[in-house]
């Protein structure tokens, strides 16, 4: 299970991609997420989206392994921290994706595992170059 920063990663999007309101990087960064959930070699994985704040309409495709939340009053920081710790209780193999270097340090004195969105947005877009091959 992929637990990603949506906020945090959605922003960094921006770079890459259209330049537009929050709302609009949010939505194209999904999109991207679909395509990559959809590889093959990520086939198997699950991607759990928090974003900051209240619900938004953020997401048009349905796709079973991308689920969205949103953090509401919470820091969506204290989410991903809180919902990582119950998978590891729990036997189930997840990784953070963030560039919250507080979030990847917490979690690295658990033993749970993270990686900078930059890490795992090059790590997908070398698979998506492998499908287009």
């Amino acid at each position: 299970v992929y637990l990603i920063d949506g906020s945090n990663f959605s922003r960094c999007f921006s770079g890459r991609h259209s330049v537009g309101s929050p709302d609009a990087l949010e939505a194209e960064f999904l999109d991207w997420l679909d395509e990559v959930a959809r590889l093959e070699s990520l086939s198997a994985s699950c991607f759990r989206v928090i974003f900051d704040g209240g619900f938004r309409a953020v997401r048009s495709l349905a796709n079973p392994s991308i689920n969205v939340y949103f953090s509401e009053h919470e820091p969506a920081d204290d989410f991903l921290l809180e919902r990582s710790y119950f998978m590891t209780m729990e036997g189930v193999r997840c990784v953070i994706i963030s560039n919250d270097r507080g979030i990847r340090e917490k979690a690295a004195s658990e033993k749970i595992m993270s990686m900078p969105c930059d890490a795992f947005y090059r790590l997908c877009e070398s698979e998506l170059k492998k499908r287009a091959r």
